[in-house]
């Protein structure tokens, strides 16, 4: 390890990361808030005046989503969040050589006694190091807001109906409303899966901006070309999400391995469900992989795509500064 390359990274991502992170620790913290302020009988009242075909923007169940634990899990399928996260891995990802190329500062880097690999490596690992610290970040806001957020849960008289054991609410008398911690209702750590899956996705993000900036000379290029892959990504998504016609679409792409809510929900259901393969619906159609070959298919992508800007960037040839 070269310590005056690693402070060099560090003092150029250190105010993007600071700023990041309070982005995202604010973010997550509100979002849980708000959460809290709407209970569970009046979500569910909600949901259920929405129309039938707006189901279909929703990545998990309703019955399951009008849980805290699934109005929570929703945090991490928000695009702000995603965005914040991402833009870590691509900003500083695009920065490895078309950024040092653009300030003119890397043929003098290049003049020290450090080897290309090591340059690239380096940078690759202090990005995805510091993208872990932000996945910890949008865990603590999530965790705090938890556990500093009390709800309010409302329960109506109702009507047993024998022999099927089924109650009827009689919304119509009055209500009996209960004060209780939102930490009773949600644990905090069943979010590890749906963050995995964030970090994976961010991994794979940074490995593409990476990529692109060894072919390239100028960081503004880079990050134009960055962006255009990200939103792509997510039309896609947003494409097979909202056309039964274009269905597929929403397995094609980056975004096609993130389902942070969907893996959240099979693990709270049964914890061997964080090994599964394959995840399934309610009513038992296939709904996609599962956790761990969506973690790995994003990191494998990412893997290659440092890889082959490793190569391309020990082979290329270094412009003299303009």
């Amino acid at each position: 390890m070269n310590r005056p390359l690693l402070k060099k990274y560090i003092a150029e991502g250190l105010l993007l990361f600071v700023g990041l992170a309070l982005g995202v620790f604010a973010f997550c913290w509100f979002r849980v808030w708000v959460v809290g302020e709407l209970d569970t009988a009046q979500f569910r009242q909600i949901i259920d005046l929405l129309p039938k075909d707006w189901r279909k923007f929703a990545t998990v169940d309703f019955d399951w989503l009008v849980s805290y634990l699934g109005r929570t899990s929703l945090t991490l399928n928000e695009p702000m969040l995603i965005s914040l996260v991402c833009a870590w891995g691509l900003v500083r990802g695009s920065d490895v050589v078309s950024g040092e190329l653009s300030r003119g500062t890397m043929e003098l880097l290049l003049a020290q006694p450090v080897s290309r690999r090591r340059i690239y490596l380096q940078h690759a690992g202090l990005t995805l190091a510091m993208m872990s610290g932000l996945i910890l970040v949008c865990w603590l806001g999530m965790a705090l807001g938890i556990w500093t957020t009390s709800v309010e849960e409302t329960t109506y008289p109702s009507i047993q109906i024998p022999l099927i054991d089924y109650s009827i609410p009689l919304s119509f008398l009055p209500s009996k409303t209960t004060v209780v911690a939102m930490s009773s209702e949600v644990n905090p750590l069943l979010f590890f899966p749906g963050l995995l899956n964030l970090f994976c996705l961010g991994f794979c993000m940074s490995g593409f901006a990476a990529f692109c900036s060894s072919l390239d000379r100028y960081r503004w290029r880079t990050l134009g070309i960055v962006a255009a892959f990200y939103f792509c990504n997510a039309g896609v998504r947003m494409l097979g999400m909202g056309s039964e016609k274009y269905w597929w679409a929403k397995h094609c792409g980056l975004f096609g391995l993130y389902h942070p809510a969907a893996v959240i929900k099979q693990t709270d259901a049964d914890v061997a469900n964080y090994y599964a393969i394959l995840r399934y619906d309610p009513d038992g159609t296939l709904a996609g992989l599962a956790l761990l070959p969506n973690c790995l298919l994003l990191v494998l992508i990412g893997i290659c795509f440092y890889s082959v800007g490793l190569m391309i960037f020990q082979k290329r040839d270094i412009p003299a500064p303009m």
